[in-house]
C-alpha cells in the first residue's frame, strides 16, 4: 500500500511558492496606496491654488508669508483664506509626516507664490517622486 500525501520537499515548495505570492501581493498594495496618496496631493494643491486665485482676484495680492510656512490648516495663509470664506478648510497631506507636507511661501511683495509638496513615485504625469513646486 503506497501512502498518500505530500513530502518534505512538495510541502516546501508549495509554502516556498505561497511565500513568494504574499511577498509580490503585499508590495503591490504599498505601491497602489503611494499612488493613491500621490493624486490626492495633486487634487489638494488644485484645490488650494483655486483659493489663492479667488483671493487674488479679490484683493489683487496673495497671502503675506515669511518665508516657507508649513501648511497645517492653522498657518497664515490657510487662515486668511478661511477668515475670508474662500475655503472652508486648507487640506493637508495624506501622509502629513517628514518631508511629506505642503508648504507655501509668498514671493515679490505678494505678486507671486510657491506651493511645495512631496510625491512617493513618479507616477503622476508631468511630476517627479520628491519635491515638486507649483507656483500661479
Amino acid at each position: 500500500m503506497k501512502n498518500k500525501g505530500f513530502t518534505l520537499i512538495e510541502a516546501s515548495v508549495a509554502i516556498a511558492i505561497i511565500v513568494l505570492l504574499v511577498i509580490i501581493i503585499l508590495f503591490s498594495i504599498d505601491a497602489i496606496k503611494s499612488k493613491g496618496r500621490d493624486i490626492c496631493r495633486i487634487s489638494d494643491i488644485k484645490l488650494i491654488q483655486e483659493g489663492l486665485s479667488m483671493y487674488y482676484n479679490e484683493y489683487s495680492f496673495y497671502p503675506g508669508s515669511e518665508g516657507r510656512i508649513e501648511i497645517d490648516g492653522n498657518d497664515i495663509m490657510s487662515q486668511v483664506l478661511i477668515d475670508n470664506e474662500i475655503m472652508s478648510g486648507v487640506p493637508i497631506d495624506p501622509l502629513n509626516r517628514d518631508n511629506y507636507k505642503y508648504y507655501y511661501e509668498s514671493l515679490f511683495d505678494q505678486s507671486d507664490y510657491e506651493l511645495i509638496f512631496y510625491l512617493e513615485t513618479d507616477s503622476i504625469l508631468n511630476r517627479v517622486q520628491g519635491e515638486n513646486i507649483i507656483y500661479p
